[in-house]
């Protein structure tokens, strides 16, 4: 008697089925997974964060051995869907509230560890270790006032992450938040870390500027000046440099009582200085004419036997920024027409 091929087929899949039914059990869970992925990703996107937990949980829970790509990402993704429902300042439920930050924390602690372990194997991963690192470092400065974690993070950022100055300045911002000038004095470690991008940068002003920015803010005017003056020197045909100089010569003399006439005199004279130099590069630089225009009323008020004088070159300042910026907002408007005459006609249908 001969057996039929379908009858075959039947008994060999039995047999398969006898023999290797684990196999199919945990393909049929591995694809169960991928589905929970899925929901939880859309949950995600659609800021429903509980659902996301519960469908990143059942991701985790059907597939044992998951793909590191989807273990890495399902684990960030919970722990930022913890992060995100959590509520600094929620008063009720303090408990509840607590423990999702607890496991945003344990979470992106998991990822960041499981994403360097694997990014040789999947390039992809090695964000997933910086978005990590980075949240971690948010979450010790911002919610937990943690210095020393703060620190610690915001420095390992660095070290993986070496020539993107805004990393530094992160770190420097670490220094300025916990500054305590008796306690904790932080100040000069901000200093010498937001310097670093300046020897990466060296032929850019703003990685100067910077750090001008920081000293002014602490009132060491004399430095101030030293680095905006590098900024200047590093673009020397840019009238920028100068112009910010002088700004700086200017709110000096305008706001700081405890300067005498000499200095105010010296100081405008310098600003001055600097306001010519940028006006020569550039004789319509508009915010130039109006600081000449400021820096030549305090003038007057040293120099009170020139005043009719003074007073009469700072209206002209001002009256030439006045026209030339009439002429600006003319001439935008003339395009902006010119662009409208321009474009095709919409369709009527």
């Amino acid at each position: 008697m001969r057996t039929r091929p379908g009858t075959v087929i039947g008994i060999l899949l039995i047999a398969v089925v006898a023999l290797s039914g684990c196999d199919f059990a945990g393909k049929w869970s591995m694809l169960k997974s991928r589905r929970a992925f899925k929901q939880a990703n859309v949950a995600y996107g659609q800021k429903e964060y509980e659902s996301a937990i519960a469908f990143y949980n059942q991701t985790l829970e059907l597939d044992k051995n998951p793909d590191p790509r989807v273990l890495v990402t399902s684990i960030f993704y919970r722990g930022s869907s913890h992060h995100l429902t959590y509520q600094p300042f929620r008063a009720e439920d303090e408990e509840a509230n607590e423990a999702h930050l607890a496991r945003a924390i344990e979470d992106y602690g998991t990822a960041q560890r499981l994403a360097s372990e694997h990014e040789s194997e999947f390039e992809m991963l090695e964000a997933y270790q910086k978005y990590s690192m980075e949240q971690l470092a948010a979450i010790y400065r911002d919610s937990l006032k943690d210095f020393e974690n703060a620190e610690k993070y915001f420095k390992a950022l660095i070290e993986i992450d070496q020539e993107t100055p805004e990393r530094y300045y992160a770190l420097a911002d670490i220094y300025e938040r916990f500054h305590d000038a008796e306690e904790l004095p932080l100040i000069e470690k901000a200093i010498e870390t937001y310097k670093t991008p300046v020897d990466m940068n060296p032929d850019e002003p703003l990685s100067y500027r910077q750090v001008a920015n920081l000293l002014n803010k602490y009132g060491r005017f004399e430095e101030t000046m030293e680095w905006l003056g590098k900024a200047r020197d590093v673009q020397a045909d840019n009238p920028e440099g100068y112009y910010l100089i002088a700004v700086h010569y200017w709110d000096k003399v305008y706001r700081d009582p405890s300067l005498g006439p000499n200095e105010i005199k010296d100081y405008i004279e310098l600003g001055l200085d600097h306001l010519d130099q940028a006006l020569e590069i550039n004789g319509e630089y508009v915010d130039a004419l109006i600081y000449k225009n400021l820096l030549i009323r305090e003038q007057a008020k040293v120099e009170p036997h020139r005043q009719e004088e003074l007073t009469a070159l700072a209206n002209e300042m001002r009256d030439r920024a006045v026209e030339l910026q009439k002429q600006a907002e003319a001439a935008e408007k003339e395009a902006a027409a010119a662009t409208q005459e321009g474009a095709p006609a919409e369709s009527g249908h």
